[in-house]
């Protein structure tokens, strides 16, 4: 019998690995911590085209692969992610907005409990 995952399950799961591997650093951390606010605070194509306008790249490659795992197709790599923010229509930029908040809540629990060891 094959386990069925929800999709939270998957995103926690690629979150972990993904800050497991990048042991990130001060910065990273840093970002990781304030990206959900600035998502609520000026919307998500706003705050991915901040974040590669900082070389905050690593995080939206991380963000990504987060969103990859619960079936984003656009999401291959950082560039395309912004692209897609831009150019969905609002329905599928809102459900895609709800998804990139939960994965980037999934990364900044992982970057505060792995800063620990």
């Amino acid at each position: 019998m094959i386990p069925i995952q929800t999709n939270s399950q998957k995103m926690a799961q690629t979150a972990y690995q993904r800050i497991r591997e990048r042991k990130p650093d001060r910065e990273f951390a840093g970002f990781a911590r304030s990206f959900p606010s600035l998502v609520h605070a000026c919307g998500l194509a706003q705050a991915v085209a901040f974040a590669m306008a900082k070389h905050r790249t690593q995080y939206i490659e991380d963000l990504t692969a987060v969103l990859k795992s619960i079936g984003y197709s656009e999401s291959a790599s950082a560039d395309s992610f912004a692209r897609a923010t831009r150019e969905h229509l609002i329905p599928a930029y809102v459900r895609l907005s709800r998804n990139a908040l939960e994965a980037a809540g999934w990364l900044k629990r992982y970057v505060e409990a792995l800063k620990q060891e």
